[in-house]
């Protein structure tokens, strides 16, 4: 192996016959960098190509061992070298001592070649191992990125119809598993889709392109939502994994936005809040869509009656089941106390801030939707 491709190898030692011996264990297979003195070392560890591996004795005048290891640790250019001790001090505390500091083992002296030349071995290619999966890492994240940045430009569309809706999103990462889509059909019933799909992150995130495509094609076409939730139901099941599912909740307006009808198939916040102060749950009687091959979505559903100050609430279970460091969820009567004070229309940033100060973070552990449907 031509010596400029063998690996560089830092001895510390004040005594240069140490050194010597050293070298002469392992000159075959490396190359012998060595220095007499803690500040002589930390300035060869910095020279490029720096070593991949050093030997350091700790009993040295003016600065020993476990300081020249401080400061190798300290410097981000050197602090991920491994350091081995090789030293007469053999006991128990004084190899603690360095491993504390950040040592990867301890040799003592005097040591046995084979043991050195293990030792070394060992170290280097463990050393290239990490070094191979923190680059295998930043490529699996930089792909990462771009997956999730392709995933929410699919996702972006200018047919999303807002209005008579207010809203809040917060997503784990970019990749929101959770779905937020509304249109008009040409006879002008207003359709609001909300769903959370099995999991978060791109697997999740990955189906938003398909279920948006057949939503806003079906409302466009103005087919009967019964349709519409079929074609959903039968293409998740036909079209995604298994494991891939959506908890949903799809409300229908009537083009005169006097009346509404619900599907809700696993949405836990799901509710009209009258004017007046009533709350009417709308609860769960369907599947969630794409876990079994069909439903029935033309039974008769009881259409709500809705006059002007009356609200409909829709909300994923990222909000309710948030916990606090003790394992307290959230819950949906608080999320339900807050959006049906009595008077103007609630603060939805109020909700969030509610549930931050509960989980005690704004780092919420699972995609959070909350919508707000007006008359």
């Amino acid at each position: 192996m031509p010596s400029t491709e063998r690996p560089i190898i830092l001895v510390v030692d004040d005594t240069p016959e140490n050194i010597d011996v050293i070298k002469g264990v392992l000159r075959n297979d490396y190359q012998i960098r060595p220095a007499i003195s803690g500040e002589l070392a930390l300035r060869l560890a910095r020279v490029a190509p720096q070593p991949e591996l050093i030997l350091l004795d700790i009993m040295m005048p003016d600065m020993d061992g476990y300081e020249v290891l401080r400061r190798l640790k300290a410097d981000p250019q050197t602090a991920d070298i491994p350091v081995i001790f090789v030293t007469a001090l053999v006991h128990i505390r004084d190899e603690v001592q360095g491993l504390d500091l950040g040592a990867v083992d301890y040799i003592g002296k005097p040591f046995s070649p084979p043991i050195v030349r293990a030792r070394v071995k060992t170290h280097l290619a463990l050393t290239r191992a990490r070094r191979q999966l923190a680059e295998q890492n930043q490529r699996l994240m930089q792909e990462r990125r771009l997956l999730e940045d392709v995933l929410t430009r699919l996702r972006e569309t200018d047919r999303f119809d807002p209005s008579h809706l207010r809203f809040q999103l917060s997503s784990v990462d970019r990749s929101n598993g959770d779905v937020l889509m509304a249109a008009t059909t040409p006879d002008g019933r207003q359709l609001v889709l909300v769903g959370d799909i099995a999991g978060h992150g791109p697997p999740a995130a990955a189906s938003v392109p398909l279920i948006s495509h057949v939503f806003y094609s079906l409302v466009a076409a103005g087919e009967a939502t019964e349709v519409l939730l079929e074609q959903l139901n039968q293409v998740m099941y036909e079209r995604l994994p298994l494991q891939i599912f959506m908890a949903f909740s799809l409300v229908e307006v009537a083009a005169g936005r006097t009346r509404l009808r619900v599907w809700n198939g696993g949405l836990p916040g799901c509710f009209c809040y009258r004017r007046e102060g009533g709350v009417e749950p709308v609860t769960s009687e369907f599947f969630p869509l794409g876990l079994r091959p069909a439903q029935d979505f033309r039974q008769d559903l009881a259409a709500l009656a809705w006059a002007p100050g009356d609200r409909f609430f829709l909300f994923s279970d990222g909000l309710s089941e948030c916990e606090n460091p003790q394992g307290q969820a959230f819950g949906e009567e608080a999320v339900i106390a807050l959006l049906t004070v009595p008077g103007d229309a609630p603060d939805l940033q109020a909700v969030w801030q509610a549930a931050a100060c509960h989980l005690g973070s704004e780092d919420f552990r699972d995609d959070l939707t909350l919508v707000e449907i007006q008359p």
